[in-house]
């Protein structure tokens, strides 16, 4: 639940432009360098060839147009050399110059080891959007695949080393869904570390819930990180596989589980897997939309060792959106007609979702974008009343400048768990937990800042505790 163009939740799910150079029989594999394997994955295999220095090569006479260097001076798959053609080359330039403006240059690189592949991914800079170019080799060095993604800065995709920190790309999840993230694990040379998984809000947010300048994630995973505890972030899953949900089959099966529950589970399975995490301190961080599922992420799970909820609201979702709407559209002390019937919409949409008409054939036009079947699973849920049932420690965080998710939420939070949980109100910080001043408004998220470090400060002291 982010600033106003995010409330519409599954309007963020359309489909982005792919283009691959992939074979077909290969493509489900490789397409955006994350989707080879379900099976979580830390240790590095070897591979007795220069991958960085041939994808450096590679890319750099892709983007200069060297087609005949590139059908001449590498060795293919069997696969790729009937895919990879001159013409197939200049097509795949031509739209992705159409698509994101001309090459200007390139900026990072990293490698993933999978169970068949080494994928290094390297950024580009175009006119209009960053990219990260995945080549894909064999283990025997063939290079088997060639495709790209969207990410969001080339700064962020490449610079996320944390001082202090040893960091290990890892995987989880599905095969169909497989998830990409950092486990930084703290280099104090310890056996074994307290860790953090952190849960996103609504929307396709990556691994550090990047909002236009600001990563709060990043900066949580700092923080803890001089407090000797460890964090796992990951991208979110209509992150990496948005395009998949542009599949009507799929969009109307999409649930809250798909969106935050099961990939949380899975993290929490997954760290349960790592020698230096101590698997009985396990806690799971919520922000958001992610606190406000964080109790049936820990429902039925002993692997969680205590929930930390950081703006998670405990009115249901359709009726905390009329109430981020009447704050929005009345932050300029008045409402206008156009203004009127826009609530009016939303308050209709928020009467069907909550009564008996809704059912699984109900547009989701009619439901404020997001499908029948996904409002189903959360129209009636409260939070507060689950978390009370838990047997693990809750803490409950709260900015008092959150208009989104307002202090009114912190205290049904505070009714409902009394004193079950321990609570933190800050008295000027907003929904990213960011210092501000008077009246909180949407155009305060595009200024730089930082998540504040008193916040950061009180989680570890409080796991610390536990």
């Amino acid at each position: 639940m982010k600033i106003k163009k995010w409330m519409v939740l599954f309007a963020c799910l359309v489909m982005l432009l792919s283009l691959s150079a992939c074979s077909k029989e290969n493509s489900d594999d490789q397409t955006d360098a994350t989707e080879e394997t379900a099976v979580a994955t830390t240790e590095a295999k070897t591979y007795d060839f220069d991958a960085e220095g041939i994808a450096q090569k590679f890319v750099e006479d892709f983007t200069s147009n060297k087609f005949d260097a590139l059908l001449s001076d590498y060795d293919y798959s069997d696969d790729m050399k009937a895919q990879f053609t001159k013409e197939a080359m200049e097509e795949i330039s031509a739209q992705l110059k159409k698509a994101y403006g001309s090459f200007e240059g390139t900026y990072g690189i990293k490698v993933q080891t999978k169970e068949t592949f080494v994928i290094v991914s390297i950024g580009a800079n175009h006119v209009d959007k960053d990219l990260a170019y995945n080549v894909v080799f064999s283990y025997e060095g063939q290079v088997s695949g060639f495709n790209y993604q969207e990410i969001s800065s080339v700064e962020d995709f490449f610079d996320s080393e944390i001082e202090g920190a040893i960091e290990k790309e890892v995987t989880f999840g599905t095969e169909d869904f497989p998830i990409s993230g950092t486990l930084s694990i703290p280099a104090s040379g310890k056996e074994s570390y307290p860790v953090v998984v952190l849960v996103h809000g609504s929307g396709p947010n990556d691994r550090n819930e990047s909002i236009y300048g600001n990563k709060p994630f990043k900066d949580i995973a700092e923080g803890l990180i001089k407090q000797d505890i460890a964090v796992l972030r990951y991208d979110k899953r209509t992150f990496t596989h948005l395009e998949k949900y542009n599949d009507p089959k799929i969009a109307a099966e999409f649930t809250i589980y798909d969106e935050v529950i099961d990939d949380a589970k899975a993290a929490v399975a997954f760290l349960k897997t790592e020698r230096q995490i101590d698997s009985d301190k396990i806690y799971v961080a919520g922000h958001s939309l992610g606190g406000n599922q964080a109790p049936r992420i820990a429902e039925n799970n002993d692997d969680v060792a205590g929930l930390i909820i950081m703006a998670g609201n405990v009115t249901p979702l359709q009726d905390l959106i009329i109430k981020q709407y009447e704050y929005l559209l009345g932050i300029d002390g008045s409402l206008s007609d156009s203004d009127k019937s826009q609530l009016d919409t939303i308050k209709k949409a928020a009467d069907l979702i909550s009564s008996d008409k809704l059912s699984l054939e109900t547009s989701p036009n009619d439901t404020m974008g997001l499908p029948a079947k996904y409002w189903m699973d959360i129209r009636d849920y409260n939070p507060a009343d689950l978390a009370k049932s838990l047997d693990i420690p809750l803490l409950i965080l709260q900015g008092a400048r959150d208009y989104q998710v307002s202090v009114d939420e912190f205290e049904l939070w505070k009714k409902g768990l009394g004193d079950d949980a321990t609570f933190k109100l800050y008295e000027d910080l907003n929904h990213l937990f960011m210092t501000g001043e008077g009246m909180s408004k949407p155009e305060e998220y595009t200024k730089a800042g930082s998540f504040d470090q008193t916040v950061i400060e009180d989680i570890a002291n409080w796991i610390n505790n536990q």
